[in-house]
C-alpha cells in the first residue's frame, strides 16, 4: 500500500501494488452480496481461515505446517475486511472481534477464504 497527496489535494490517495487484489476483493463482495439484504450496523465479530496456494514441493505430511511465506495474515485480514465493508456491515470501524488463519489449501482445493460473521447486539 502506497500513499500520497496530490498537488493542490489536502487527503492522500492510497493504492496498492498488489495486482490481483481488487479482482480479489470483488469476488469476495459479490459472494457476500448473494448473502445479504442490507449491511448491519451492530458491531461484529469476525473468522478468516485463508487456504492459500500449496507449493509442489510441499509433501502430505508437511501440509499442516504453519503458512509463514507471503502474503501477511494483516494484509489478508485488511483485504477482505474492505471488501465486507458496506455489503455485511456499514464500516469495518464495527469489527470488536477479528481471528484470521492462513494456511495450505488442500490437494485437491483452489485457494479461497472461509468468512464467518456473527453479530452481537449492543
Amino acid at each position: 500500500m502506497k500513499a500520497f497527496v496530490p498537488k493542490g489535494w489536502t487527503r492522500p490517495v492510497l493504492t496498492t501494488s498488489s495486482a490481483g487484489l481488487k479482482a480479489w476483493e470483488q469476488m469476495i463482495r459479490s459472494v457476500a452480496q448473494a448473502h445479504v439484504s442490507a449491511y448491519t450496523t451492530d458491531p461484529v465479530r469476525v473468522r478468516l481461515r485463508f487456504a492459500l496456494p500449496r507449493p509442489k514441493s510441499l509433501s502430505r505430511r508437511a501440509s499442516h505446517r504453519p503458512h509463514t511465506k507471503r502474503p501477511d495474515v494483516d494484509k489478508l485480514a485488511r483485504a477482505a475486511l474492505d471488501a465486507l465493508t458496506g455489503v455485511i456491515f456499514k464500516d469495518d470501524s464495527q469489527v470488536y472481534a477479528l481471528h484470521a488463519v492462513k494456511h495450505y489449501a488442500h490437494e485437491d482445493q483452489p485457494p479461497h477464504v472461509i468468512i464467518s460473521i456473527s453479530t452481537r447486539n449492543p
